[in-house]
């Protein structure tokens, strides 16, 4: 009698792949131990965690936990590429994926304001990531926050939730249930700052789009840029959102001069 061949994971999404759901928690974990080591550190040396840059060493920590987990078990159980075990490659071509993630960070708030002004009457609770934004001052400050946030948090995430956490749904569900799971999994981690409760919503869409975006090409190249050009806008906004705001108003002063002396 003949064994049964193991069930393969569908052509099409990292078929190289074979991670385990206890995966993803320990390449999670880790980085929330990662995150914990530095914040012991930045205490011992009496700074404040809140600060701009010890939030980004902070960050780092926890980016390098959850790297270094994925990579050993990428070099213990998969092929020993990052490439071929979550998708981890950049190309060129898809640099379009920045700007047009900005572009869809605006529809995405366009379409769940909505409900967080039904659900957040009194205006919904600042992120903890939001506050620590507020309080750069000096451009080395800022580009530390720019790192941590648009280039250091895209990659981690995508490889846990787009390059492991989808592709072990992927090898028993479908691809919308697969998607919709692993969207549903992605918003809801956030919740680890309580005040990211009015961000979910506008999560679980991002966490859609993204999992579709990385079953439609098989790598996480341009998931990653969209997801960075998400959050630089949101940077963008956290850091320097007045001074844009204040020069707005001062163009639209000067158009409107402008307008006054013409002959008509």
């Amino acid at each position: 009698m003949e064994s049964s061949a193991p069930p393969q994971p569908p052509a099409g999404y990292l078929p190289v792949s074979n991670w385990r759901y206890l995966d993803v928690v320990g390449a999670f974990i880790a980085g929330i131990l990662g995150s914990l080591i530095v914040t012991i550190v930045v205490f011992a040396v009496d700074a404040d965690p809140l600060d701009p840059l010890p939030f980004s060493l902070i960050f780092a920590g926890q980016a390098a936990g959850s790297f270094g987990v994925i990579s050993w078990l990428s070099q213990r159980r998969g092929s020993g590429s990052l490439a071929a075990d979550v998708g981890l490659v950049v190309k060129p071509g898809d640099w379009w994926g920045v700007p047009a993630g900005m572009a869809l960070q605006v529809v995405i708030a366009l379409v769940t304001l909505p409900l967080i002004t039904l659900l957040f009457p009194d205006g919904a609770p600042e992120q903890s990531v939001s506050q620590i934004a507020g309080t750069s001052e000096t451009l080395i400050e800022q580009l530390f926050v720019i790192v941590a946030v648009a280039v250091a948090a895209p990659i981690i995430e995508e490889m846990i939730f787009r390059g492991m956490l989808l592709s072990v749904l992927r090898r028993s569900f479908g691809p919308t249930l697969s998607v919709v799971a692993s969207a549903a999994v992605f918003s809801l981690v956030h919740l680890v700052d309580q005040d990211a409760v009015a961000a979910i919503p506008g999560l679980f869409l991002l966490g859609l789009v993204l999992g579709w975006v990385a079953l439609r090409r098989g790598d996480l190249s341009l998931s990653i840029a969209l997801h960075s050009g998400i959050n630089l806008l949101a940077a963008i906004a956290l850091l320097w959102g007045d001074d844009l705001l204040r020069w707005s108003e001062q163009q639209l002063d000067q158009i409107e001069g402008l307008i006054r002396l013409l002959p008509f």
